[in-house]
């Protein structure tokens, strides 16, 4: 199915009013682009920086709904010069994989995205095709578990992926040997590329797929892989507690430099040995169930 841009040149105050505008009128995403080519530094936490010169990308999946969006834009601000475009029709969740290659975390696992030939024969290598589902390795919050599965030994271990995305973790924690991964997410697309990516790495039978309604079902694991984010995981805190059997551990990660503290104090209560690693802004804590 193609899709259609309209592409306007704004001035940094018009950009909310015209943005909620398009989106009002059918668009189904709105990008900021840099129209002068002015340096942005990195922002504080919960800033968005803006330049003063801004290009205005509504992106439709209709093109008369374009058209009727471009009218309405026109009524209240016919001074803007609009440009619309049909963009080519094509696999456009494939289109950024062109730029996914093989990727080494520790000593000794890789993630190797499909149809590239493995690096090291002798690593650890886990073939992924994310799909439509966050997990390639690529971020940091994942990278940060990623390495710790290099580093730690879960051979025959009983384990939780909770958030499993694309499965990257289950499939990799399988592939270092655990006994099986119980897979939790709330997104039907996630669980459809974390089965196909073990079918992929041929351990689909280490896998089980529990609904998010009943994860209090699930007791006596012997680790949680939880690569979220902070508010979910202040709140799983003792949903956690009760999944572990005695000594178990837990690694948490899609956690801010600026919310380790908070995420420690909360775990303190019901997990010790909490310690943490910091990549780019990004903090993994693990620790053992008290």
């Amino acid at each position: 199915m193609p899709f259609y841009e309209l592409t306007v040149q704004v001035a940094q105050k018009q950009v909310e009013p015209i943005d909620s505008m398009l989106t009002e009128a059918g668009a189904v995403g709105v990008t900021y682009v840099d129209a002068k080519d002015a340096p942005i530094y990195e922002p504080k936490p919960g800033e968005m920086p803006l330049w003063n010169d801004i290009k205005l990308i509504a992106l439709f999946e209709d093109e008369a709904i374009m058209q009727l969006a471009s009218q309405v834009l026109h009524q209240s601000n016919p001074e803007l010069q609009q440009l619309k475009t049909q963009l080519k029709d094509q696999v456009w969740e494939r289109v950024w994989l062109e730029h996914f290659k093989p990727i080494r975390f520790g000593g000794n696992s890789w993630v190797i995205p499909s149809g590239y030939e493995t690096v090291d024969q002798d690593a650890v290598n886990l073939i992924l095709d994310p799909g439509l589902a966050f997990g390639t390795g690529t971020h940091e919050t994942t990278a940060l578990c990623l390495k710790w599965l290099d580093q730690h030994d879960v051979k025959g271990k009983h384990l939780v992926d909770f958030g499993c995305g694309s499965g990257i973790l289950a499939v990799m924690a399988l592939l270092q040997g655990a006994e099986q991964v119980i897979c939790v997410d709330i997104d039907v697309q996630a669980i459809q590329a974390t089965r196909q990516n073990a079918e992929k790495n041929g351990v689909t039978a280490g896998i089980q797929v529990i609904n998010p309604e009943n994860v209090h079902t699930i007791i006596n694991q012997d680790g949680i892989l939880a690569n979220i984010l902070a508010e979910p995981l202040m709140a799983f805190c003792d949903d956690f507690y009760h999944m572990l059997k005695p000594e178990g551990f837990i690694v948490l990660s899609g956690i801010l430099e600026t919310q380790k503290n908070m995420i420690c104090a909360k775990y303190a209560s019901r997990f010790i040995d909490i310690e943490c690693e910091i990549e780019q802004d990004w903090v993994r804590v693990e620790a053992i169930r008290g």
